[in-house]
């Protein structure tokens, strides 16, 4: 599906440069290129954003291997020649519930995870487009392409408007925290 969006894309931009190329007018074409991905992960609040997440999991992670020693105690006494066979029933019992527990937490911490960095990510992206399209506007560009979409083959470096925006953005925003 997204490969289908960004050949399309490609086609438009193709079919755009073939009109104006073949209606005889002089028309300048100013083109641009941003890196969204490299932006995102270079802004200080995108840097921070990952510190904190990097944190978090760390915590989680901490809690995860704290209920796999649980579970790794609980094998070793199920292993044990000498327990009977109500207790084994009882620790196979716990052992199944601890288990699931386990799968269920780390489930559910990934998919928190998960959330909180998309919706990081969608903030911090709203404001390198909105910077992308002020600097278009202002500085005439017609057209400011996605790089890490697959879709640019190549392009001059001079057309990478990635750095300024990344510190468009910094300078803007930096006094503004994620939550």
């Amino acid at each position: 599906m997204k490969r289908g969006i960004w050949l399309a894309t490609a086609a438009a931009v193709l079919l755009f440069f073939l009109t104006v190329g073949s209606s005889g007018a002089a028309v300048m074409t100013k083109v641009g290129v941003l890196d969204l991905q490299k932006a995102l992960n270079a802004t200080s609040e995108g840097i921070a954003a990952k510190e904190r997440l990097l944190e978090k999991h760390k915590g989680k992670q901490k809690q995860v291997d704290a209920m796999k020693g649980e579970l790794d105690i609980l094998e070793e006494k199920i292993k044990s020649p000498v327990v009977s066979k109500e207790a084994l029933a009882e620790l196979k019992e716990e052992y199944s519930k601890k288990r699931t527990e386990l799968l269920q937490f780390m489930a559910a911490a990934k998919e928190e995870e998960e959330r909180e960095n998309q919706e990081l990510s969608a903030r911090i992206i709203q404001g390198l487009v909105e910077i992308a399209r002020e600097i278009a506007q202002k500085e005439d560009f017609t057209l400011i392409l996605e790089k890490s979409a697959s879709a640019v083959l190549y392009f001059k470096e001079d057309m990478d408007l990635t750095d300024r925006i990344i510190k468009i953005y910094n300078e803007r925003f930096q006094g503004e925290k994620t939550p």
